[in-house]
């Protein structure tokens, strides 16, 4: 499966503003598209809307890196691998309690960062940041489950982020836009091919992911169902975008986190 060529980034990397997101047009006769992170044709969030959403950044070297992630626990956040690999825990932040960039909720320093050990070319995109301390829950951040059984194909998903929007620029409010579930043979119908680790929600031209949303929830029926990590052929294509499958690496993630336990903080 020559799936990583084709795949577009969708982390964003910004010096104060957007400098460099990087993409990679894909060929629609093939697959996957590096991952860019924003959210197409969306519309405004309200405060406590999605309280599960954080903003996750990484500074150095005077880059900021922006990234979306899922509060899990009062611990945990889950984000994509390609966000987090190679750098230092104490390099990361999360943001959460906020639908709003760069101003309030509560800033928390990451203790460790767990990156899937299968994760390879997008392939398990998908990582565990632990948090210096931990949340404390109100209304505006709550957890959110993760999902446990596949859902049929057509059901509304809700995906969030800051990343670039259609007019350019990063969000300055969280955005949100609705896709569809669609199955694994839909997936390989559109997309050629398609890992086991991986599943593709449907859209219509224009909307959907694109560059700083990366990490970020994907969200149907109020569970967790994917983690944002590609899209193909430019942010505006019609063809379906890319999540790490959060029903399929479930186990993982609760073997190494206290995800959907009732632990206190």
């Amino acid at each position: 499966m020559a799936l990583a060529n084709n795949r577009l980034p969708i982390l964003l990397i910004t010096i104060a503003v957007v400098t460099a997101c990087s993409a990679i047009d894909a060929n629609e006769s093939t697959i996957l598209g590096r991952p860019q992170s924003r959210i197409f044709g969306g519309q405004n969030a309200a405060e406590g809307q999605f309280p599960y959403q954080v903003l996750v950044t990484r500074a150095g070297d005077g880059y900021i890196v922006v990234c979306g992630g899922a509060i899990i626990s009062r611990n945990y956040v889950l984000t994509a691998a390609h966000c987090a690999n190679g750098y230092s825990p104490s390099d990361y932040s999360v943001r959460a309690g906020t639908v709003k960039f760069n101003s309030g909720g509560v800033v928390i320093k990451v203790a460790e960062v767990k990156i899937h050990p299968q994760y390879s070319a997008y392939n398990y995109d998908i990582a565990l940041l632990r948090l210096s301390s931990p949340l404390s829950f109100n209304d505006n951040i709550k957890p959110v489950l993760l999902g446990s059984t596949d859902l049929p194909e057509g059901i509304p998903t809700i995906i969030t982020g800051w990343g670039l929007v259609s007019g350019g620029g990063l969000a300055n409010q969280l955005q949100y836009n609705t896709v569809y579930t669609l199955n694994r043979d839909s997936c390989i119908k559109r997309l050629n091919t398609i890992q086991y680790s991986m599943r593709c929600l449907g859209k219509s031209a224009g909307n959907g992911i694109c560059g700083g949303d990366s990490g970020g929830p994907a969200v149907a029926n109020g569970v967790l169902i994917g983690i944002t990590s590609f899209y193909v052929n430019g942010c505006d294509s019609s063809l379906p975008n890319g999540f790490t499958d959060v029903v399929y690496s479930r186990d993982w993630i609760r073997a190494n986190s206290d995800a959907d336990c009732s632990c206190s903080a």
